[in-house]
């Protein structure tokens, strides 16, 4: 299963119409389709990596919110994360592939103290084939699915589609990390896992060369003189730098996407972290070796030379805030060529997400 595109009407700040693209809009090069792309179908592909950059308050949290809270009806079938963000106007349309098909589910939200109901829903489908991606848009080429179950309010008709839960994204704010980040290390990678847990460690504290979880819920830690000591999930984190605890909580999610084929959203994937650690981060994505599941990384950042490991401008999106969030595309709206840095592009402000020069002189005239 794959997304392909959604469409969002009245959540939170999001202009109406609002509409993320997961297939490409350039050209495809065999250099692109082996480090950029991931092929779902023939001739169909989707991006391996995905960025929103732009100014603070541009709503590039907001636009990855509602991206976890379409993986979670694909999902889950039902919403229990950011309830509190969804009101009784808000429309939301999926599309996405599976089983050789293409489906379009579209659906009203209506928030019921904090419990969310599916209302209006509506499904379509059409076999998959290479003269479909020509006219992917084309509704009338869609046929209705029938459904016949009679499922709660709160649960999505996709159920009917999909069957199983199954875990298809991630969503890691560095923000969100606490006490239980180090029993996720377990949930998620298992306890016989030993050999990844040693590793993620190594990038983040060399001091240290492992943590185990006990039988008794507490943790063992021993350090780089094989000295040990019996921890509580609370001294553990409190023993720890942040840049340690958020690293062993991103890249225990990292390694769960990729061994799973689970796409994995990542709000402010520099925070707290070393340069070339993103980049690498990055790049396990592009390498087919790695990603042998086709796993896609959804990423915000303030760091526009990450945008220089993208071949691709069509996997860039600017985020605006101006009377309500939208974003813009470097390629489609930008005509970014891909041999400029961008950088470079960024530093010169040909996407209009430069820091207001006249605040900034403000600032420091306040200040004098």
């Amino acid at each position: 299963m794959k997304i392909l595109r959604i469409k969002v009407n009245n959540f939170n700040l999001l202009k109406d119409e609002f509409v993320i693209d997961f297939i490409p809009k350039s050209k495809k090069t065999l250099e692109d389709k082996e480090y950029e792309l991931i092929k779902v179908d023939d001739d169909l592909y989707v991006y391996n990596t995905l960025a929103f950059i732009g100014k603070n308050a541009s709503g590039k949290t907001t636009i990855l919110r509602i991206l976890d809270i379409a993986y979670e009806i694909l999902s889950m079938f039902r919403i229990d994360t950011f309830k509190h963000l969804i009101n009784n106007n808000l429309t939301l349309e999926i599309m996405f592939y599976h089983d050789k098909k293409i489906y379009i589910y579209k659906t009203d939200l209506e928030n019921v103290n904090n419990i969310i109901n599916f209302k209006n829903q509506s499904l379509l489908s059409r076999t998959y084939n290479k003269l479909a991606l020509k006219n992917i848009n084309d509704y009338s080429k869609y046929k209705d699915v029938l459904i016949n179950n009679t499922l709660p309010e709160d649960t999505s008709i996709l159920f009917n589609v999909l069957n199983n839960i199954e875990t298809r994204a991630l969503y890691y704010s560095s923000y969100d990390y606490n006490t239980e980040i180090y029993f996720n290390i377990y949930k998620l990678l298992g306890e016989n896992n030993e050999l990844l847990i040693k590793d993620i460690l190594r990038l983040f504290d060399n001091h240290i060369l492992n943590i185990e979880l006990t039988k008794y819920a507490t943790f063992k830690i021993t350090y780089s003189d094989k000295t040990s000591e019996i921890l509580s999930s609370k001294e553990l984190f409190e023993k720890l730098s942040s840049g340690t605890s958020k690293g062993i909580a991103l890249y225990t999610y990292v390694i769960y996407s990729l061994n799973n084929g689970v796409d994995l959203i990542v709000d402010e994937i520099e925070n707290h972290f070393h340069r070339t650690l993103v980049d690498n981060l990055i790049n396990l994505y592009k390498d087919k070796k790695v990603n042998k599941k086709g796993a896609t990384l959804i990423f915000s950042t303030h760091y526009p030379e990450l945008l220089d490991l993208f071949n691709r401008s069509d996997n860039i999106y600017i985020t605006k805030n101006n009377n309500g969030i939208y974003v813009e595309n470097a390629y489609t709206n930008y005509n970014a060529r891909s041999e400029l840095l961008k950088s470079k592009r960024f530093y010169q402000n040909a996407f209009d997400t430069n820091v207001s020069y006249e605040a900034l002189m403000k600032f420091k005239e306040d200040l004098m």
